[in-house]
């Protein structure tokens, strides 16, 4: 097994945040001298996850808002097909496992509500670590 890599998250809902991790990555990654990926699994919250982007800010804001309200889950009854916690976790945890047996650490560096999934669900301060085991 190699020691350890870095990855990060992927631009698919905005390309802001993408670069903020990113950089954070590659400052990881510089002073560490390990590699770096950029995987598509590990992006941001989707409010719309039928592949297709919400409209608008307000659709976005109100599909977070029903997802808090539901803590994470999603209703039949909902408006907005909204990505769950428990699929926003899965597909993370699939993406992790691509690394777990070639990695002793791995380095995610990824957005805040991803981060929740793997702790108490409270708010990730900014720049916040989380350790997680990926069996």
């Amino acid at each position: 097994m190699r020691p350890a890599a870095v990855i990060c998250t992927s631009p698919i809902n905005s390309v802001v945040p993408y670069t903020r991790a990113l950089q954070t990555a590659l400052e990881i990654m510089r002073f560490n001298d390990i590699p770096l990926k950029v995987e598509l699994g590990l992006h941001e919250w989707l409010p719309d996850n039928t592949g297709s982007r919400t409209d608008t800010d307000e659709q976005a804001a109100t599909a977070y808002k029903l997802y808090r309200q539901h803590a994470g889950k999603r209703t039949t009854a909902s408006p907005r097909p909204y990505e769950s916690a428990a699929e926003m976790k899965a597909r993370v945890l699939a993406t992790l496992n691509k690394y777990a047996a070639s990695y002793d650490c791995i380095a995610c560096v990824t957005h805040g509500e991803v981060m929740r999934q793997f702790g108490d669900q409270k708010d990730v301060d900014y720049c916040g670590v989380r350790v997680i085991a990926v069996d």
